[in-house]
């Protein structure tokens, strides 16, 4: 660990722009998301604290990092802003208590998970309104759209599954088991592995992602949380209660190291940049 930065109440989303020039953090507690900008000498600071709703969780960027969403998980809605301006533009109505979202490369749809209707929203991010709606496994949490299909992996946290959709079809094609509490997945940059963790059962469980064949499930960290794939080859994992960022070497399926961390790190959305240096 380089450097920790003091944010609002309670910070459990995250969303990082292109480059990493800037990082959006949510505070369900505190109705707010940080906005953390780099400095010329490569330091973090908290620049602004904008007000987003009664229970902001999950949070995510358009692909140019030009539009910030956030979920709102009590009204029911996503809140969209503009990063320059970091004024909110849009109200956009999707279904119960919506948790992670995603963003197709082209940007031009956003996918929600809606955690108590047991369904993803579609969002046109041209018109900023849901124009359909996916059903999927019991309470949706965690959102990851691989280029690589296409395809949408939801983390189903009470079915203890995850869900594969079709985004072109808009439907659910399959679905994987895993162990207790999915929370989120991460794919490798190929799609060639898919992995995800297990919030109670202190693992992260991979597939094949061609096959969808299990292929181990890894003993990790306590409440193993936030994972995403790095330009490094590995997969970082959030453990809450572990505090550490645990590194999963993609090939050998080995935890490689355990870094330390703040007190209860969550990492929920992408916490590492698009095009940014690996994580050290």
């Amino acid at each position: 660990m380089v450097e920790t930065v003091k944010t609002g109440k309670k910070p459990a989303g995250i969303a990082t722009a292109p480059g990493g020039a800037r990082i959006y953090a949510t505070n369900p507690e505190g109705h707010s998301f940080s906005v953390i900008a780099r400095d010329a000498q490569g330091g973090h600071r908290v620049v602004a604290e904008i007000p987003a709703g009664a229970g902001p969780l999950g949070i995510a960027l358009d692909p140019k990092g030009e539009r910030v969403f956030v979920a709102d998980w009590y009204a029911d809605e996503i809140r969209a802003f503009d990063a320059a301006r970091l004024k909110e533009i849009a109200l956009i109505k999707v279904g119960r208590s919506p948790a992670g979202m995603a963003s197709d490369p082209t940007g031009a749809f956003l996918y929600v998970a809606n955690r108590e209707s047991d369904s993803v929203s579609v969002v046109d991010l041209a018109a900023l309104r849901t124009v359909a709606t996916i059903p999927v496994g019991k309470a949706p949490f965690g959102v990851t759209y691989d280029p690589n299909g296409p395809r949408l992996l939801v983390a189903d946290v009470q079915s203890g599954e995850v869900s594969v959709i079709d985004p072109a079809a808009r439907r659910e094609t399959r679905r994987l088991k895993v162990r207790s509490f999915p929370y989120a997945v991460a794919v490798t940059r190929d799609g060639g592995r898919i992995f995800v963790t297990n919030q109670h059962d202190d693992s992260v469980t991979v597939f094949d992602g061609a096959s969808y064949a299990e292929l181990k499930t890894i003993e990790t960290c306590g409440y193993p949380e936030g994972a995403q794939a790095a330009p490094d080859g590995a997969v970082y994992v959030a453990c809450w209660m572990d505090d550490v960022l645990a590194r999963i070497d993609a090939k050998t399926l080995d935890v490689t190291a355990k870094i330390p961390v703040a007190a209860s790190p969550r990492a929920f959305g992408r916490f590492i940049a698009p095009d940014a240096s690996p994580v050290r």
